[in-house]
């Protein structure tokens, strides 16, 4: 059996959707958009089509989507270029220590791939990962499987015997309707009735993750 980890980005390996989140609510706010977090969860996970495509649903087919999730996007590069790009903890003991243990990583996010690229290299992580995958790649956002079949098939993995590490409900629903191995851990979401039964496992952080890998 080959050791196959497939890692989301956002929410697991940066902490990027809490900073997101202020971006969306700051230029919500600007403009005078109401109920912004309507939308934004339901984003979480998605690709950036995908987010186009529900703003419209909420504000109506002549909002301008596309400028909007560019100015959240700006937004957030101005913060991390300020602040640095936060990384979750023990994201990289995590994955040294699973490269280490022979596993095959794969990263498999719905963030444009040349932002995923940029992000994981300014963030040191891009190093551990056998395979990334990024949207641009794939035709169908999560919750629809194919991002995760496509990081098995690059990597020669058996889906069935494939971790996937998530923290958003779409992710988890992904991995599941994949025949993978979902293990989530919560972001800005806890699983709920759900998503609980979807998953393999729910871990607080990555450093159980590692942990339990290793076994």
């Amino acid at each position: 059996m080959q050791k196959t980890v497939v890692f989301d980005m956002d929410g697991v390996l940066l902490d990027s959707e809490a900073l997101d989140h202020i971006c969306w609510y700051e230029i919500a706010d600007e403009n005078g958009l109401k109920e912004i977090d309507d939308v934004f969860f339901k984003t979480i996970g998605r690709t950036e089509d995908a987010c186009i495509r529900l703003l419209r649903d909420k504000y109506g087919e002549d909002f301008d989507g596309a400028w909007f999730r560019q100015a959240t996007l700006d937004r957030f590069d101005e913060k991390a270029e300020r602040d640095g790009m936060p990384v979750k903890p023990y994201a990289a003991e995590c994955l040294k220590g699973l490269k280490n243990a022979g596993f095959k990583l794969a990263l498999a996010s719905s963030t444009n791939i040349d932002r995923v690229r940029r992000q994981l290299t300014e963030t040191h992580l891009i190093e551990y990962f056998d395979e990334v995958i990024g949207g641009g790649m794939f035709k169908k956002s999560k919750p629809d499987p194919e991002v995760f079949l496509l990081a098995c098939s690059k990597l020669g993995a058996v889906p069935a015997e494939t971790y996937v590490i998530e923290d958003s409900y779409n992710g988890i629903r992904a991995a599941h309707a994949g025949g993978m191995l979902p293990i989530m851990v919560p972001d800005l979401v806890q699983p709920d009735d759900e998503i609980r039964p979807l998953c393999h496992k729910v871990m607080k952080d990555l450093k159980e993750v590692l942990e339990y890998l290793r076994k």
